[in-house]
């Protein structure tokens, strides 16, 4: 009889402790139906309160500016989204540089606004610039494929939709109608960082890092029309930032998906209202459901059959 003290029992004991496979973490409530639910429907509040503050002209006035109305629920909905929002980065070093230029950005915009005593412009320019990437890069989007898919409209192509219609809508907004009315060359500019945004969210999932760019963006060009920096400045800054937010996030030679990805955010999130089923997408001659099925609701393989 092999005892406790036995080398061999411990050997064995150790082997099998190696062998064992690790277990999987519990999907959190965001990844099951009723989370994606419940992320639809705050999606749906956030869009409806947008189109209904820039019909009604109201908003909520913090420092200088005026916030929409929609930032309240849009910030309840990145509260929700979690760590999902934060995105992942294909190569973590790249983090580095593009997080020590956010900060310069910011502290560049606490030192400029602090002169006139309006430091609490860079919070509402931060709570702004969530506000419109949680709208126009998630809400509106989501909302958009959830509708198309009840049309029948194929996942990839509703997505690409809303992408699409989200970025036109954004482009259209009464404060940017302004500036490009001002300088039409604003226009490009505009079209451009829609592109962007809508690649870097739909490849990382980067959400978070998506909004603190885009407020440092509007810091420089705030400091450019306020004369306290040149247009070259602006220029220069605005493509080192945009640089930066593109290599760490959304680089063209950083395809590869873990398989944990599936699609991004929206496809996370779209549930085909016609079954209450997550949404699928087509890869090759195969579907496969985007919201993969739980590994205790798999079923086991079935015995392998060798003809002779």
């Amino acid at each position: 009889m092999t005892t406790s003290s036995d080398p061999t029992h411990h050997e064995a004991t150790a082997e099998l402790h190696r062998r064992r496979p690790a277990g999987r973490p519990s999907p959190s409530l965001v990844h099951s139906r009723t989370g994606r639910m419940l992320v639809l429907t705050l999606a749906t509040v956030t869009l409806v309160v947008e189109m209904g503050s820039l019909l009604a002209t109201v908003g909520v006035h913090v420092g200088s500016f005026t916030l929409s109305a929609s930032a309240v629920p849009s910030v309840l909905l990145l509260v929700f989204l979690g760590a999902r929002s934060v995105g992942e980065a294909r190569d973590r070093d790249r983090l580095v540089p593009f997080w020590i230029a956010m900060v310069a950005g910011l502290a560049l915009g606490g030192t400029l606004f602090a002169r006139s005593g309006d430091l609490v412009d860079v919070g509402a320019l931060l709570v702004a610039a969530t506000n419109e990437e949680m709208v126009y890069r998630f809400a509106v989007p989501v909302v958009a494929a959830t509708g198309l898919m009840v049309l029948r409209v194929p996942p990839t192509a509703a997505r690409v939709v809303g992408y699409v219609g989200a970025g036109a809508w954004w482009v259209l907004l009464p404060g940017h109608q302004q500036q490009v009315a001002g300088d039409p060359t604003n226009l490009v500019t505009y079209i451009s960082f829609a592109l962007i945004s809508a690649l870097v969210v739909a490849r990382s999932r980067a959400l978070v890092p998506m909004a603190v760019a885009h407020c440092v963006l509007n810091i420089i060009t705030i400091a450019h029309m306020r004369g306290d920096i040149t247009g070259a400045s602006r220029s220069a800054l605005s493509a080192c930032l945009l640089f930066l937010l593109i290599g760490t996030f959304a680089w063209p030679g950083d395809l590869r998906r873990r398989a944990a990805d599936a699609e991004d955010l929206v496809s996370d999130t779209v549930i085909d209202l016609r079954d209450g089923r997550p949404a699928s997408v087509r890869r090759g001659d195969t579907v496969e459901l985007i919201d993969p099925v739980a590994p205790a609701e798999e079923a086991p393989a079935a015995d392998e059959r060798v003809d002779v």
